[in-house]
């Protein structure tokens, strides 16, 4: 009986053994697959930065830079592994400018966005990365708005700026958080979105992003593939709305994301990834 019970436990611990190896073996593999994500990322933006460099001194019109994003996006997300599918698509009106308000849950909601969102959008950047060589430049060149978050003012203004590019059908898209999220969650907003959409009387949209922070949480090298889920909210209108409603304007819109928050959404069961409208 005592050999038995012997043999029983080291089948145990055996078993357990090869789980664990089997665990780091496949968290190995991702980390590999995060590595070549970063490399392409950077290979793919160099070699796309002197094409659209030369684009944009032919037209402003910003389309140079909507093709290159998606094509950066695509390329870095097909060697990472992840993807991204949409619903609300029939909330975006053709033809409208809105003040676009995600979550920023991790690193690759960018790449869920750059590919699925159906709104041709300029970015909102932090001023530093306009300085790097070819891709800051690029970045520049295409229209997005850089802001200097050391200089509240000065931040101020080219967010004003920013409003005077939203015509033909283009939006402004800002991270109301202002940063990546730490767990997930939605944390507090800056009132720059918002003024902005206030100020131009152009309709706020919220978009909800749920799978990102699981798949790559911010200031971790813990990546898995995965698929996101991007949702957008009904547009909120600003028209008629003054300074004094813009809190409440931030309160609507929050309430807007949070509706479509789900914290219990896996973003590495297959079955997410044949939902309609979907990314590969």
């Amino acid at each position: 009986m005592r050999i038995r019970g012997i043999r029983k436990g080291v089948d145990l611990l055996g078993k357990r053994s090869m789980k664990t190896d089997g665990e780091f073996v496949k968290q190995l593999g991702y980390s590999l697959r995060l590595v070549l994500g970063g490399v392409v990322a950077v290979v793919v933006a160099v070699l796309l930065a002197p094409p659209m460099l030369l684009a944009t001194l032919f037209t402003s019109s910003g389309r140079p830079g909507q093709i290159a994003g998606y094509a950066w996006s695509w390329s870095v997300a097909k060697v990472l592994g992840v993807s991204a599918s949409l619903t609300g698509q029939e909330k975006v009106k053709p033809g409208q400018s809105y003040v676009v308000t995600p979550n920023h849950q991790g690193n690759v909601d960018v790449l869920a966005i750059e590919m699925v969102l159906p709104v041709r959008v300029f970015w909102v950047i932090k001023k530093e990365l306009t300085r790097i060589p070819f891709f800051g430049w690029a970045l520049a060149r295409s229209g997005a708005v850089s802001l200097d978050r050391s200089n509240p003012e000065e931040a101020v203004r080219g967010l004003m700026a920013g409003a005077h590019r939203m015509s033909r059908g283009w939006s402004l898209l800002i991270y109301p958080e202002g940063t990546r999220s730490p767990d997930g969650s939605l944390h507090p907003f800056k009132r720059g979105a918002f003024r902005l959409a206030v100020q131009a009387g152009i309709p706020v949209l919220p978009v909800t992003i749920n799978g990102a922070f699981k798949i790559w949480p911010k200031n971790t090298l813990r990546f898995r593939p995965g698929h996101m889920l991007v949702s957008i909210g009904d547009p909120i209108p600003t028209a008629g709305l003054t300074e004094d409603d813009i809190q409440t304007l931030m309160e609507i819109t929050r309430l807007a994301i949070e509706r479509e928050l789900d914290f219990d959404y896996d973003p590495f069961l297959p079955g997410e990834r044949s939902r309609p409208n979907a990314s590969d």
